[in-house]
């Protein structure tokens, strides 16, 4: 009886013990699953939802667009008809060209332009004489005659001029201003009641078309916006006008429309949007004029966004927010399949249980877009996963796996100064973290896509571990931290989260070192055309845990990160291995042969910096013929010595 009721107790502490982990694992799988709603990462995986969406319904017939974009492109303003004419005083060629697209059937139209000068104010600086008076007043009379139909831009920054507002009235002025999520990305709108009465151009355009809107959605588009978009060069408004034939043509286009006339040049208010990845639509399957349409662009032009924004509302293709307490049953229903997966099943399989519990989260959120409702992609996944490793952890507990395991396993993704840490105060880091100057390093493999296409999924892992644990080697030998692994590039830092005495002659040694192994990489990888491309910067970070009470991860960051992965491009067009920022060059010995490679503006930063490598023969990837590089691998341009 004894031993039977001492087997009775362990088993039930057993079973308990399962209990209470199980429902701390469904608990937290719920809190960090909610915690995923509006992480910067979720937009991208939005944006590929969009994509997979695409690839699924291609092929079926869609509605016609209810927005027609007007661009006054690059091939207009080349015209002979416009090209003498400065864009300030277009304003007759703008009342012309809207005059006819109203005349032909336009519902409405809004003017993606800020009309701030007025030619009227012009005069004449010797005489004083106002030389264009009365220029704008067939804009003016066009605009006081169709207020209501006619809308004008004004931005954060820009008002039009006075005349122009006043002809337009107290409601024909309107904001095209849109605003990013936190990754950068135009997705929503939210609209302010009543649109008629609202701020917005998007909102008074969908008013005037006769549809109420009442709360805030993401457009979902079908394929990329500057190649699907129905659109007309402003130069094929005005030849339109010119014969009967292309009056009937204008009126097929944009009869019972909305119409917004923007400037399509190169880099002029573009924004990422939501199609990014989208395919484009095939030019012969597109409604376009005679003159054709601009090239796409890696960034949307802001009145395609307009456009869409508009079209989503009018051709109810937008998605909402989910009701309330959609969003906390979805998290518990995969935290409770999460933790019975982690509890149940062999360690052994749990990654591949993970992964396709994400894939199922992200097909429920795939699945919510066909009924018009935008689930947030990250806290179905994140709560089945996390929920997981919980209740996997918990398990590994019950079976008395020895604390020092976990230790070394998490060793692999943590330093071990951070891990140190952990243990000694036995709980975590506060959140955030102190600045401090490090040196941040992203070393890329060149040619990885090349050579993933050629070989087997395992091959590819096989190549890029070895080619990570050949490089870490020397990173963990010189004092550097591995941050993070992107794909197939590694961000190291020197001086975080341990003390370097100088960050920055360690980090090019290391990479000296690393180059110096290519050989070796290339013998254990078999992948003899394997080159690396390493780029270094230098200065103030963030350096800590972010994230929040139930997730975190211990990283730097800061503009230097930025920097560092900006220069790396430089190296790639300079055809370098390495390629250093000033700051670090500054720092090394005078014994080191530091020659200037290039100067100039970083895309995103808003000053001039110069980008050095080692003058020496293997930081070439190849002999250059425009004299850069001579024939011995010697740059020829002017080595310098900093004060050291």
């Amino acid at each position: 009886m004894t031993s039977g009721g001492r087997i009775a107790d362990a088993t039930l502490g057993r079973k308990t013990l399962f209990a209470v982990i199980a429902l701390a694992a469904v608990c937290t799988g719920i809190a960090i699953g909610l915690t995923a709603k509006r992480a910067i990462w979720e937009g991208w995986v939005t944006d590929r939802l969009f994509q997979i969406r695409a690839m699924l319904t291609s092929g079926q017939e869609t509605a016609p667009a209810p927005v027609v974009v007007v661009g006054l492109d690059q091939i207009a303003l080349n015209s002979e008809r416009l090209a003498p004419i400065p864009r300030v005083l277009m304003t007759p060629v703008m009342a012309e060209a809207g005059q006819a697209v109203l005349d032909a059937g336009a519902l409405a139209l809004g003017y993606d332009f800020v009309f701030a000068y007025s030619a009227d104010a012009f005069t004449d600086l010797e005489t004083g004489e106002a030389r264009l008076k009365g220029f704008d007043q067939p804009f003016q009379r066009f605009l006081y005659r169709n207020r209501g139909r006619v809308f004008i831009a004004h931005t954060e920054i820009g008002v039009p001029h006075r005349s122009f507002s006043a002809a337009a009235g107290a409601g024909g002025v309107r904001s095209v201003t849109v605003s990013a999520e936190n990754d950068g990305v135009v997705r929503r709108h939210s609209p302010n009641l009543p649109l008629s009465e609202s701020s917005s151009l998007i909102d008074a355009l969908i008013s005037a078309a006769g549809v109420e809107v009442p709360e805030a959605y993401t457009a979902i588009p079908s394929a990329k916006l500057a190649a699907s978009t129905p659109y007309l060069s402003m130069l094929d408004i005005l030849t339109m006008q010119e014969t009967e034939a292309g009056r009937e043509d204008l009126k097929r286009f944009v009869d019972g429309r909305i119409v917004l006339f923007g400037g399509l040049l190169p880099y002029e208010d573009e924004h990422l949007y939501s199609d990014r990845f989208l395919p484009q639509t095939p030019a012969d399957l597109s409604q376009t004029g005679a003159s054709g349409r601009p090239r796409v662009q890696s960034y949307t032009a802001g009145v395609f966004i307009l456009a869409d924004l508009i079209g989503a509302a009018l051709s109810d293709r937008m998605a909402v927010a989910p009701s309330a307490g959609t969003l906390p049953a979805l998290a518990l229903v995969f935290s409770v399949a999460g933790a019975a997966t982690g509890l149940l099943l062999p360690l052994v399989t749990l990654p591949f249980m993970a992964l396709g519990g994400v894939l199922a989260g992200l097909g429920v959120s795939l699945a919510g877009l066909e009924i018009d409702v935008l689930l947030s992609p990250g806290v179905a996944p994140v709560a089945c996963v996390s929920a997981m490793i919980v209740a996997g952890i918990g398990k590994v507990g019950i079976l008395q796996r020895r604390q020092r395991s976990l230790v070394r396993l998490f060793g692999h993704y943590l330093a071990p100064d951070v891990i140190k840490q952990m243990a000694q105060s036995e709980q975590l880091p506060e959140l955030g973290g102190d600045t401090r100057n490090v040196v941040v390093a992203f070393i890329d493999i060149v040619g990885f896509t090349k050579m993933s296409e050629k070989l087997a999924d395992r091959d590819v892992v096989r190549v890029v571990n070895s080619c990570f644990d050949a490089i870490g080697q020397v990173i963990t030998s010189h004092q550097g931290y591995i941050d993070k692994y992107i794909g197939d590039a590694i961000m190291a830092v020197w001086n975080a989260p341990n003390i370097v005495e100088n960050p920055e002659k360690a980090a090019v040694d290391a990479a000296r070192d690393i180059i110096g192994k290519l050989d070796h990489i290339r013998e254990i990888t078999g992948q003899p055309p394997l080159d690396l491309r390493i780029a270094l910067n230098s200065g103030p970070v963030l350096v800590g845990d972010i994230g929040g009470e139930h997730r975190r991860s211990f990283t730097v960051m800061g503009t230097t990160v930025n920097t560092a992965s900006r220069i790396e491009a430089v190296a790639k067009d300079k055809k370098v291995r390495l390629a250093v920022s000033q700051s670090v060059a500054e720092k090394l010995p005078g014994s080191y042969p530091v020659a200037e490679i290039w100067s100039g503006q970083l895309r995103g930063l808003s000053s001039d910096i110069s980008v050095f490598t080692l003058d020496i023969p293997e930081m070439y990837m190849e002999k250059s013929g425009d004299g850069s590089v001579g024939k011995d691998g010697k740059n020829r341009s002017k080595l310098l010595n900093f004060p050291r």
